[in-house]
């Protein structure tokens, strides 16, 4: 049995079974029978389908979010703004859209060959067994609309869930369970991946995965021998970088906001704040002020701002590293230590200063509430320093010229650079959502996560009356064919224009 453990009271708030591996071959067939009149499904009537989950989770917001909560160790309400809105937010926007994103044959122009009566159409299909692997930071609103999106394109779905909020897990498939959608056309699976991981990347059509670094690259690995496609969302370092020119009053909010919210177990959560030189002492005074006022304890008590970590093991992850900054000679302004008055897996929102990048808590991902701090002279110097790391999730530029804000935007190695925001962009539906470097491969919500969940198939027809040009016989006449393609080809050559 899985045990599911509230982080920030420890007590046991549920069980679930384990799913047996001998059971894996059989449940990938369900999916794959399923999945085949899924796909014959209007793509119209596919998508009435399956937003229905939006009517059954509006019957019990404050339930989800209080599971939400107890498994992962958030308040509520941050877990129903962050997560249980989210997904009915985007399954609302996916519904509305997918029909103009999939449903329609695009043409390609085929130049000369259009004039002997050829001419490319480019479809999308469904890919068929589609196997989500959730995390644990954000186990409703992550694997929820990566579910919704492979569903409506025509897939079906096999669904992980972290051993750590299987309980959220659960509630996922009862919530499928409650419309009408063929039988084994959502499944969930539980257990750890070093059991039954490898089975379900061998059955699987595609992984998509949410997690860390390490893992996302096993998968792929796993995957070679088969050739599973992968769509991968790992681990981040997500910079800030503050110019003097931003709004400071507001800049200052959502670096504390950015850091800690979730207890830094964000993916996209501010890591790294650059600081120009002309405002960093005011503006680090500021932060360390604010945080200081931050309420941790159990989150389902009120006014509760950070609550517990997932697990001892991450706490103690995040400690250790905390301890490594303070030997590379990094300085706490901050925290710095675990929550001495609440037994429960907290970690005290923490500030570090950091000398340079080369050090292990500028350069690693600590996945806690932990921000380092670092100065910058020049936007060549702040650029330089962003990029010195393995990750390329998510960063964010604070200025008041928008111009010059999408300038340094378009010199930073990531997936997405918000100008005068943090985090948030997850959790518009429209927007692509995925990294460069160490922080994965492929991108997952908007017309994306539906590329992601389809593939292409190319149909070419032809008109044309007369034998094509180049088949056989290879006689005089067509020698002369050759001599005319020749010709066309000299025209295609592109020439720099002559000067007088």
């Amino acid at each position: 049995m899985i045990k599911s453990i509230n982080p920030a009271t420890l007590e046991l708030i549920g069980e679930v079974e384990e799913t047996p591996i001998e059971k894996l071959d059989q449940i990938f067939k369900d999916a794959r029978v399923a999945q085949k009149n899924w796909a014959k499904v209007p793509l119209e009537e596919r998508a009435k389908r399956v937003v229905k989950v939006n009517e059954v989770i509006s019957k019990q917001f404050d339930e989800i979010a209080l599971l939400i909560s107890k498994e992962v160790g958030k308040p509520p309400s941050e877990a129903f703004v962050n997560e249980v809105y989210g997904v009915v937010d985007s399954t609302f926007y996916y519904y509305t859209n997918v029909v103009d994103f999939l449903g329609s044959e695009e043409e390609i122009s085929l130049g000369f060959y259009e004039s002997l009566d050829k001419r490319s159409l480019i479809l999308r299909k469904p890919i068929g067994v589609i196997c989500v692997i959730g995390p644990y930071n954000y186990p409703f609103t992550i694997p929820f609309q990566q579910i919704v999106q492979s569903l409506m394109a025509g897939n079906s779905v096999v669904f992980k869930p972290s051993s750590e909020t299987a309980l959220v897990g659960e509630k996922i498939q009862e919530i499928f369970n409650a419309i009408d959608l063929p039988k084994g056309l959502v499944q969930t699976v539980y257990g750890n991946g070093s059991k039954i991981g490898n089975p379900l990347i061998d059955n699987a059509d595609k992984i998509i995965f949410t997690g860390s670094t390490a893992t996302g690259k096993k998968i792929m690995q796993r995957g070679a021998d088969t050739l599973t496609e992968v769509a991968l969302e790992l681990g981040g370092k997500a910079a800030m970088v503050v110019f003097p020119d931003a709004n400071l009053e507001r800049t200052v909010l959502a670096a504390r906001w950015g850091a800690f919210t979730n207890s830094g177990q964000v993916c996209a959560a501010v890591k790294r704040l650059f600081l120009h030189e002309d405002i960093y002492d005011d503006f680090l005074e500021n932060l360390v002020n604010l945080t200081s006022k931050l309420k941790q304890d159990i989150p389902t008590k009120s006014n509760v701002d950070v609550g517990a970590m997932i697990n001892e093991e991450q706490l103690n992850w995040v400690d250790k590293m905390v301890q490594v900054g303070i030997k590379e000679g990094g300085k706490v302004l901050i925290g710095g230590r675990r929550n001495p008055n609440l037994k429960g897996y907290f970690y005290e929102p923490t500030i570090i200063e950091a000398q340079d990048t080369n050090m292990h808590i500028v350069q690693e991902e600590i996945f806690g509430p932990v921000l380092v701090v670092l100065k910058f002279k020049s936007k060549d110097n702040v650029i330089e320093m962003v990029n010195d790391n393995q990750y390329g999730l998510v960063s964010s530029v604070w200025t008041n010229n928008i111009e010059f804000g999408k300038k340094i935007a378009k010199e930073l190695e990531t997936g997405t650079v918000m100008i005068n925001e943090v985090v948030y962009t997850f959790a518009l539906a429209a927007t692509p959502w995925g990294g460069v470097k160490n922080s994965g491969i492929g991108r997952t919500h908007g017309k994306f996560g539906f590329i992601e969940a389809t593939r292409p198939l190319h149909i070419n027809i032809d008109q044309y009356k007369e034998k094509d040009l180049w088949w056989f016989e290879y006689d005089a006449d067509y020698e002369e064919i050759a001599e005319n393609f020749k010709n066309i080809a000299s025209s295609l050559v592109v020439k720099e224009p002559t000067t007088k």
